[in-house]
């Protein structure tokens, strides 16, 4: 197989997953992809063990590197088997997993585990998938904003969860307030600190000092938690 996924026991006792890619050249080269997985190229035959003496050599900066990509890490892009997202700060692998009938996906042991048949269609896939992170979202959110919402004492007259591409979240003067759903990739943290900033428009339709120091009120750290989510 010219190209394809394998796991490799390391020195220091991690089972990590990486794409062997077999082609014609003459050297051995590693790289990152976009998702964060090591992607070792390879000329026609390697054998595996030399392909783990290789990583086991370059283990620092391998190590290094992919903590880098994880930090980029989101919401799927290509949907593929082996994508690695991010879902409530946590980085997951999309796994699918064959099925003869259809079940919500579910997270298990570091996995989005999605089932599929020969007769899943990708479409059917990503819609099941978006569905999944969808429902997450909502649920988390409106469980970051009640709880908020019990801290600070301010109520808005209604909250809506959905795509947004300017901002994670949005008050208007009738006391609306819209959330990203998409804010879902960072951890609970994040998502009650997004929470918290809309409600305080409730009170400072603006960014001036009393608005940053109404926020810091109920979250000093809020400059930390902004970098973060940078």
């Amino acid at each position: 197989m010219p190209k394809g996924y394998k796991d490799i026991m390391l020195s220091d006792g991690t089972v990590m997953r990486v794409i062997i890619n077999v082609g014609k050249r003459r050297s051995v080269s590693l790289r990152i992809t976009e998702d964060s997985t090591p992607e070792v190229l390879i000329p026609y035959g390697y054998s595996i063990d030399k392909v783990t003496d290789f990583l086991n050599k370059n283990l620092e900066w391998l190590k290094q590197h992919k903590e880098k990509a994880l930090e980029k890490i989101g919401l799927p892009k290509t949907y593929e088997d082996g994508e690695k997202i991010m879902l409530l700060g946590e980085p997951l692998t999309i796994r699918y997993a064959a099925s003869d009938r259809y079940s919500d996906p579910v997270i298990k042991d570091g996995e989005l585990r999605v089932a599929v048949s020969d007769y899943s269609a990708r479409e059917q896939i990503i819609k099941s998938i978006d569905r999944f992170i969808a429902e997450l979202s909502f649920r988390e959110i409106d469980l970051c904003m009640k709880e908020m919402v019990s801290k600070t004492g301010l109520m808005p007259d209604k909250v809506t969860v959905k795509p947004m591409t300017a901002s994670w979240g949005r008050c208007i003067s009738n006391k609306h307030i819209s959330i990203n759903y998409k804010v879902i990739a960072f951890d609970r943290e994040c998502i009650s600190y997004v929470c918290l900033h809309e409600l305080c428009h409730l009170v400072y339709m603006n960014h001036s000092k009393e608005f940053w120091a109404l926020v810091s009120r109920y979250c000093p750290d809020y400059k930390q938690i902004q970098n973060r989510m940078k």
